[in-house]
């Protein structure tokens, strides 16, 4: 499997974390509705990880979401301290997460996992690859790489804020600076953070778990 950004092993991580987040049927006996797993949420990290690999960047999608929308300079600037930041954020917490597990999160017991992602240290980490990995199993499948829905996929994604000529992967930072911008309206925006933070609260028992 070829990633943009993650090797194989940090990839592992992410997945596993993300599948113990918002698990699905094979992380959660009894579970109906795919989760993290099921939905491939750890490919929707990478391609924002790995957004700059490519040209355009991998941040506004268009129709299938075989091409993407060119980034203003402003756009450029702003994204790309953004992905920056979130590279960083990975990078240290996938680490921190195999030294709390005993040295390998991916290959370690579900119990040693859920301890790992409990510890007060990784929360910060926790609470970023949560909403992640609810916008990478809810959100357009087109940011995992997958045809857009209506195309035969079946899914129905959850609806998020759309570029005047594509839709963005992350409506709370559409300009790449933190906000949302003004085409998306700031009541959809408000409403897609509600919704997070309602799932973070089911999910983990509150922001701090």
């Amino acid at each position: 499997m070829t990633w943009l950004h993650f090797t194989a092993d940090r990839a592992e991580v992410v997945r596993e974390a993300m599948a113990l987040l918002v698990p699905g049927p094979t992380d959660l006996p009894g579970e109906r509705e795919p989760g993290a797993r099921e939905a491939d949420a750890v490919r929707y990290a990478d391609r924002l990880l790995g957004a700059f690999r490519v040209d355009p960047p991998l941040i506004y999608a268009v129709g299938s979401g075989s091409a993407h929308v060119p980034l203003s300079p402003e756009q450029r600037h702003g994204w790309l301290r953004r992905v920056g930041e979130l590279q960083a954020a990975y990078r240290d917490g996938t680490a921190l997460l195999d030294r709390l597990a005993d040295g390998d999160f991916a290959a370690a017991g579900v119990e040693v996992r859920h301890r790992a992602l409990r510890d007060p240290r990784a929360h910060a980490f926790r609470d970023l690859l949560f909403d992640h990995a609810i916008e990478g199993t809810y959100g357009d499948p087109v940011y995992r790489g997958r045809p857009a829905p209506g195309r035969g996929t079946g899914v129905t994604p959850l609806t998020v804020p759309q570029h005047p000529a594509g839709r963005s992967a992350h409506p709370d930072h559409a300009t790449g600076t933190g906000r949302a911008s003004a085409p998306y309206g700031d009541e959809t925006a408000a409403l897609l953070r509600d919704f997070t933070d309602a799932a973070r609260q089911v999910v983990l028992g509150g922001t701090d778990g």
